[in-house]
């Protein structure tokens, strides 16, 4: 199984989407940090842990991820309709959007900010000899 932040970033360069500029994991890289002509996603592990147990074990790893997303200055797309596509890209394939918060503007680059969190159950599969 890959760590979940490995398959977030997998899907969400996967989809291609035009208004990001740069995708991230775990740390924004130091070019990237105060580089407000683009937006950045950041995506970062918020869960990792067991669940559904069955015959003395658990059969799944809960999993999921913090999306941050760092919208450049002057965006010129609308933000609404792309976290909306954004979000239902998740669900489509298999993740639920447990939390989506309120747009904040970061203090330090004047950004407008989203976070995002999503996660899903991941069946462990057993190996057989």
């Amino acid at each position: 199984m890959k760590m979940p932040v490995i398959q977030v970033r997998d899907l969400i360069a996967s989809r291609h989407f035009q208004w990001i500029d740069h995708l991230s994991t775990t740390n924004v890289e130091p070019e990237f940090v105060n580089d407000t002509s683009k937006t950045v996603v950041l995506a970062t592990e918020s869960d990792f842990q067991p669940g559904h147990y069955a015959n003395a074990t658990f059969k799944f790893m809960q999993i999921g991820c913090e999306i941050q997303i760092f919208y450049k200055k002057n965006a010129d797309f609308d933000i609404a309709s792309a976290e909306i596509e954004f979000q239902r890209f998740f669900v489509a394939n298999g993740w639920q959007v447990s939390i989506s918060r309120e747009h904040v503007y970061d203090p330090d680059t004047g950004q407008l900010t989203k976070t995002i969190y999503v996660e899903k159950q991941e069946p462990i599969l057993e190996k057989r000899n």
